[in-house]
């Protein structure tokens, strides 16, 4: 009797998580029709599934430029919304952004399917929230998907609209996570620093070469990576998601960025910097990673290789959550035991591996119908498949030292802002005082003569260092550079990063000369400068002597006297920033 019991009521058990698991979607998308719901369709919708499912919930996460609110929609077991409560519980937490160009919409339509999905717990999905908490935002670049249009994407056809790449403010908003001009990028800071993902993924879509992929990945590049960290990536993260993918109808391949016009001649892996959403997420020790569907596939399949792929990426994190909070764990530790820190990588064309590329052949022969010339294009009638090269292996080519600490003067209040949005740690000096620091010059500045995404962004920047002591005063910053956040403060603070602080312009005021001399006014204390400075009037005549111009021109011996005595501005050129070194 207590065996047919049991039985009963396992059966029941059973029939109950069946018809769970048929329960019909909530959400009736229309991307079969070329369509991709408007913000304000797509806030509803999440809307819905927040009141339809306990496990989803809709939150209000900051503001954008538009004065609208920037959305999350956290999916996570009995609707738990409190990061510490979810790490306390071992979870691993994935991040996906999406519409940061509202163009680009195909992530925007695949997360709201994969999140009716798996609160309905379609085909056992829901069983991934025992071990991850999933965020999705819903729309990033409000201001872009706002400005809807069928003439924003001149090389895409579907969806029929779509909205405009830049935000409110005509700024691209995937440059925009270091220099965070925009309110949307620092509504975006708090939501990562409170979520701490562990993965995290920006959907997008791209054009260029023709091929049969409708999707391709933009992976974590395993070499900027602690070594703790790149066994993960290397050998259970991307050899599972291209096995899983490839069980379906959406096959996936690297992001195809070929070195030559022809695919055949291999494909070179990227490695983002911290402006781009994935190379920021890099800099926190989260696998940040992007998927770049092909414009030229059909919108439907866009969207289907997008859910393919955001459920492959649930599923490894949910499986294999305590290999990756171990992982990050001792990555954060390795890095900070760092003595010198990697500022410029190339790509290594000895080592590569073989993959399987689904391409078109290339025609050059081809006849443009607009203009009647001839233009390169793709034969579609001829598809080949091939085994290509892939170089995705990178070697550091130029290091800096590691300092103890950073001492930032609290004049740089946008660049104070920025590193609490990043809650870097800090203290505040408690009295006025002298410091012997490490402080660099900048010998040479280059600029491009247009604007990058509202800055003059210096490209070269070339520096020498030399020991001062120098003034500080109380309220300024003295930033202890071993922790967590060790791998951001060096790729802002160090000017030399690729995008640090000083090339986005942040300290361009020290590029100006505030004193200067004129020829009458500065006569008299020449020539007391002089006879205080024996060995500047000895090098004086030297050049005088050995440079016949240099003899015949009055204001160029002033300023040779000016630049090379104590009348020269210590912070002409000099970084704000200094250094503190355990030496």
């Amino acid at each position: 009797m207590i065996r047919t019991f049991l039985f009963t009521v396992a059966l029941i058990s059973a029939m109950a998580f069946q018809v769970q698991a048929q329960v019909p979607a909530l959400l009736s998308l229309r991307y079969n029709e070329n369509y991709s719901p408007t913000y304000d369709e797509v806030i509803e919708l999440y809307r819905l599934l927040d009141r339809s499912y306990s496990e989803g919930t809709l939150l209000e996460a900051g503001q954008t430029d538009t004065g609208k609110p920037l959305h999350v929609f956290v999916i996570s077991r009995n609707g738990e919304i409190s990061p510490e409560v979810l790490r306390e519980q071992g979870k691993t937490i994935l991040l996906v952004n999406n519409g940061i160009h509202p163009g680009e919409p195909e992530g925007i339509d695949a997360s709201l399917e994969f999140a009716d999905d798996i609160l309905r717990n379609k085909d056992g999905m829901n069983k991934w929230l025992d071990n991850t908490a999933i965020v999705i935002i819903p729309v990033y670049n409000i201001g872009g998907a706002l400005n809807r249009s069928a003439w924003n994407r001149s090389g895409q056809t579907t969806p029929y609209e779509t909205g405009f790449r830049g935000n409110y403010g005509n700024l691209d908003l995937n440059r925009d996570f270091v220099k965070c001009d925009s309110e949307n990028a620092r509504s975006f800071s708090k939501i990562f620093h409170h979520w701490n993902p562990d993965v995290f993924l920006d959907t997008h879509t791209t054009n260029g070469s023709d091929h049969q992929h409708a999707i391709t990945m933009i992976p974590p590049q395993a070499d900027q990576f602690p070594k703790a960290m790149q066994g993960l990536i290397r050998e259970i993260l991307l050899p599972g998601l291209y096995a899983e993918m490839d069980k379906g109808d959406y096959p996936l391949i690297p992001y195809v960025d070929f070195f030559y016009e022809d695919v055949r001649s291999g494909l070179r892996g990227g490695q983002e910097s911290p402006r781009y959403s994935s190379g920021y997420a890099t800099t926190f020790h989260s696998l940040g990673m992007m998927t770049e569907n092909l414009i030229y596939a059909t919108y439907p399949d866009r969207v289907k290789s997008t859910y393919e792929f955001i459920k492959a990426l649930s599923m490894f994190t949910s499986e294999n959550s305590e290999i990756i909070l171990a992982a990050r764990k001792a990555g954060i530790s390795e890095s900070m035991a760092l003595d010198r820190y990697p500022i410029r990588y190339e790509i290594d064309t000895t080592r590569h591996q073989m993959i399987t590329f689904h391409g078109y052949e290339n025609d050059r022969q081809q006849i443009s119908q607009v203009t009647g010339l001839p233009r390169l294009g793709y034969d579609r009638s001829r598809p080949f498949t091939a085994k290509i090269k892939y170089f995705d292996t990178y070697q550091p080519v130029e290091w800096v030292e590691v300092p103890e600490y950073f001492v930032l003067p609290r004049a740089w209040k946008p660049v104070m802002d920025r590193l609490a949005l990043n809650q870097v740690e800090f203290t505040e000096l408690p009295n006025d005082t002298t410091i012997e620091v490490t402080v660099d010059y900048f010998e040479e500045v280059t600029s491009p003569t247009r604007p990058y995404n509202g800055h003059f962004f210096h490209d070269k920047v070339i520096t020498r260092s030399e020991v001062q002591n120098v003034q500080f005063y109380a309220g300024d910053w003295l930033i202890p550079v071993r922790q967590e956040r060790i791998r951001f403060i060096m790729e802002v603070l160090e000017p030399l990063s690729r995008d640090s602080y000083f090339r986005w312009n942040f300290f361009d005021a020290v590029l100006d000369q505030r004193e200067y001399f004129s020829s009458f006014g500065f006569e008299e204390n020449a020539l007391r400068t002089l006879e205080q400075f024996p060995e500047l009037k000895k090098a004086l005549e030297e050049k005088r002597k050995n440079d016949p111009e240099f003899a015949k021109n009055h204001r160029a011996q002033l300023q040779f006297i000016y630049e090379n005595s104590p009348w020269l501005e210590k912070t002409w050129k000099r970084n704000p920033v200094a250094k503190i070194y355990n030496r």
